[in-house]
């Protein structure tokens, strides 16, 4: 994988990689020196238009030369980048007011390039998205009543868009400028000097000599490597070429070999410290710290990777698995030996992040400079070099590109549903749709997410239903982080879900497996996560919201819930289950996830039991489990 991303590095145009170091290095500076929102807003933007525009073709594939409409493309926008930085501040008040015919011509331009830009680094659905919202609000009183308003004209529409802080340089550029790029570079940066290759290695000689070590192996790799890439489909092209391969030689079938990459590489981007890029905007728009998300996703993240760890070895003891022989291991003490300082800047980013109450800029700052600085404590010929330190900052601009392209376009949708009132529209329709019914709502919510996320990355995913969808359900009580979280994960699972499971497609193209039989094994694997948002906006201590008995309850609850619904999935509990056993585990599981006292009794009371009648067999699939491990060690 490391050959993989240095060959790709080789081949790009001297002149890409030049402009990608500098932007690199720019956002670095912008770490600790901060600039006028709008300077650093039009400067991140036009670095990452120019630069798509020289890698990418119009066939949304990266050239290994640039073409010349690439030259001639990104000229245009790096003039009227400079322009937008010369005039913008002349314009403060300006807003909604008829722009001189060149700017409108401009800002034409400009806003299709953006929606160019779109296209070549996600495909078409989220750029007709946006020109649907732009359609919408020039001829809005067409529509039925419901939806109808007041028209603005083109003149507003692109003086809104264009040189203001309402669409293209809003306030989604400034989130991907001030915090998303420093994070994708911290990732790009730690995969540069090696930490990619360290962590799968690591998780090789933490969880290979276990039962069905090779899918384990698969979990806690992703999950690492998940906060490093960002991309659950970057995930699972780059684990899964180690461990799809070794799954299938160690007995499991290609569909769930695949499926178990799918879904360890979709919790990546639920897992703290880093998460996804949609994190930040939550803490944008809701005006709390990184540190109150990172606390909140923490213990849902842990209930999905428990779930899923259950899942694989419930599966492994159907099939009577052993672990890898130590042999094909790699040594844990050597591998930390080699690669300890890796954890050094995950540390200097937790360590700010929390204990020094720096902002989130300057802690990705330091977590990122850390890098080649603690690479420097590994042996010789290991050591972080310039070159590498160069490619670092390369990749991490190159990888930022679709997010920025999305964040800026995005930056569109959003000012144009704010301009016509379409948020308040929706969450009016969505309310009476449900009939005022919150469980009616949630499950409303979860399909638009599910639907929308199938199409576009989890973070433009968001970025629409934040504003269509969250507000109903905050008018219905529900608690505004859970709300948001709650859209975040079932768009970010989006990418496992047939029909369309990006994720699981290529993970299946990887195992040589049926892509729909892949999609709907991962779902079932990932059965925990599409029950995960609802407790906790029933229940908002699974966000550790609450007095630390009820954290304590639901941590207990939860954990046997997650049990007895893996069980229950998996047909399996020491032994194949009938129909009525198999009935009982899903009611008692599902009594533990609802909140309340009364039903957590009746749930543990129940999975207690059941658990309790199958301990012979338990015990007897232990002792194997445990003979096999002695004889692989």
């Amino acid at each position: 994988m490391e050959n993989q991303t240095k060959s790709s590095t080789a081949k790009a145009p001297m002149l890409i990689r030049v402009i990608a170091i500098a932007m690199s290095l720019f956002q670095l500076y912008t770490g600790i020196f901060q600039l006028t929102a709008m300077n650093q807003r039009v400067i991140h933007v036009t670095f990452a238009l120019v630069l798509i525009f020289l890698l990418y073709g119009f066939d949304q594939k990266k050239k290994p030369r640039i073409a010349w409409h690439g030259y001639l493309m990104a000229g245009a926008v790096f003039l009227m980048g400079i322009y937008v930085l010369a005039n913008w501040f002349k314009k403060i008040g300006e807003c909604g007011m008829c722009p001189p015919w060149y700017e409108l011509a401009m800002g034409t331009v400009f806003l299709l390039m953006c929606i160019e830009a779109a296209r070549r680094t996600l495909g078409w659905i989220f750029p007709i998205i946006a020109v649907v919202a732009m359609i919408y609000a020039r001829f809005g009183e067409i529509l039925p009543s419901f939806l109808a308003h007041r028209n603005y004209s083109f003149e507003r529409i692109v003086s809104n868009m264009f040189i203001t802080t309402d669409g293209v340089f809003g306030m989604l550029a400034g989130i991907s400028a001030t915090y998303i790029f420093l994070f994708i570079l911290f990732g790009a940066l730690l995969r540069a000097a090696g930490g990619g290759e360290f962590f799968i290695n690591l998780s090789f000689a933490l969880f290979g000599h276990v039962r069905g070590g090779p899918a384990k192996i698969a979990v806690v790799a992703s999950s690492l490597f998940g906060m490093l890439s960002g991309s659950g489909t970057a995930n699972v092209a780059g684990t899964g070429q180690i461990t799809i391969p070794l799954m299938k030689r160690s007995g499991y079938k290609p569909h769930f070999a695949a499926a178990v990459e799918t879904v360890s590489s979709a919790g990546g981007l639920l897992m703290p410290p880093i998460m996804g890029s949609a994190v930040f905007i939550i803490m944008e728009v809701l005006g709390v710290n990184y540190v109150t998300i990172m606390k909140a996703g923490g213990l849902a993240a842990i209930l999905y990777y428990i779930g899923l760890f259950l899942m694989i070895d419930i599966e492994a003891q159907k099939l009577d698995m052993a672990g890898m022989p130590k042999e094909e291991l790699p040594s844990l003490k050597q591998t930390l030996k080699e690669g300890w300082f890796f954890f050094i800047p995950i540390f200097v980013l937790i360590f700010f992040l929390v204990y020094s109450k720096v902002s989130v800029t300057r802690a990705a700052f330091w977590g990122a400079v850390s890098i080649p600085l603690c690479s420097q404590l590994a042996g010789s010929g290991r050591r972080m070099t310039i070159r590498q330190f160069f490619e670092g900052l390369e990749q991490g601009a190159i990888t930022a590109l679709p997010v920025v392209a999305i964040l800026s376009l995005g930056g569109v949708v959003l000012g144009m549903i704010t301009l016509t009132g379409l948020g308040l529209m929706m969450s009016g329709l969505l309310i009476k749709m449900s009939g005022g019914n919150l469980l009616a709502l949630l499950f409303l919510t979860m399909i638009a997410s599910i639907i929308l996320g199938m199409g576009v990355p989890p973070v433009a995913a968001y970025i629409v239903l934040s504003i269509l969808v969250v507000p109903a359900l905050i008018k219905l009580g529900v608690y505004p982080l859970a709300a948001h979280l709650f859209v975040f994960y079932f768009a970010t699972i989006a990418g496992i879900t047939p029909p369309m499971a990006p994720d699981a497609f290529v993970a299946a193209g990887i195992a040589d497996a049926p892509m729909m039989r892949t999609a709907f094994t991962a779902c079932r694997l990932a059965l925990v996560i599409f029950i995960v948002p609802y407790m906790f906006v029933y229940n908002n201590a699974l966000l550790l919201i609450g007095s630390p008995g009820q954290i304590a309850q639901v941590c207990i609850t939860s954990f046997f819930g997650v049990l007895a619904l893996a069980c229950a999935a998996q047909n399996y509990l020491g032994g194949r289950l009938n129909i009525a056993y198999r009935l009982l585990l899903f009611f008692g599981g599902g009594c533990l996830i609802y909140p309340g006292l009364y039903t957590d009794i009746v749930g543990l009371a129940i999975v207690l039991v059941l658990l309790c009648v199958r301990v012979p067999d338990l015990v007897k699939r232990f002792t194997i489990g445990l003979v096999q491990r002695q004889q692989t060690t």
